[in-house]
């Protein structure tokens, strides 16, 4: 399967991570069928009357929009390679290819998520582009393999580092 990391000749790709919307799928399907069963025994109701209640509607929208977004994003095939010199930003429609020359520096932080009521942070790859303005940032969480991708980043930074020194 395409979600674990490949690797050839210090080639590594790494694939975006699509799980959580088959979770989000399965809890609300799973809330779908408990609301039908509940609502079925407790008030002997028929099907075309459950179907219009808009409880169900909003909870086959959340499935139906979901499922969406999954069959958009593998449609898309997002991945990362990172090589001995250089970063490739991959889907199905296009390549972003930057070299080791063009990168200024990559580096590893943690955010607060803004507006949000849980205190923890996310963990984050910073790379900064010679020609570009801001940032190219990176959820590690959203690629499988996300240690091993640290790892791959962190080789190339070593390169970029020394190169900056020269």
């Amino acid at each position: 399967m395409e979600n674990e990391t490949k690797e050839v000749n210090d080639v590594k790709t790494f694939y975006q991570r699509l799980d959580f919307y088959w979770q989000f799928i399965s809890v609300y399907s799973i809330a779908l069928f408990i609301y039908f069963f509940l609502k079925g025994l407790f008030f002997d109701t028929i099907f075309s009357k459950i179907a219009r209640d808009p409880v169900v509607i909003l909870l086959v929208l959340f499935i139906v929009g979901s499922g969406l977004a999954l069959l958009y994003n593998i449609f898309r095939k997002r991945s990362i390679t990172v090589g001995k010199d250089y970063l490739l930003f991959k889907n199905r429609f296009s390549e972003k290819l930057f070299h080791i020359n063009e990168i200024v520096s990559i580096n590893i932080v943690k955010e607060r998520i803004p507006r949000s009521r849980r205190k923890g942070v996310i963990r984050i790859i910073r790379i900064k582009i010679t020609d570009r303005k801001r940032y190219i940032r990176i959820r590690m969480s959203s690629f499988w393999n996300s240690k091993e991708f640290v790892t791959a980043l962190l080789e190339l930074r070593k390169g970029v580092e020394g190169r900056n020194l020269k």
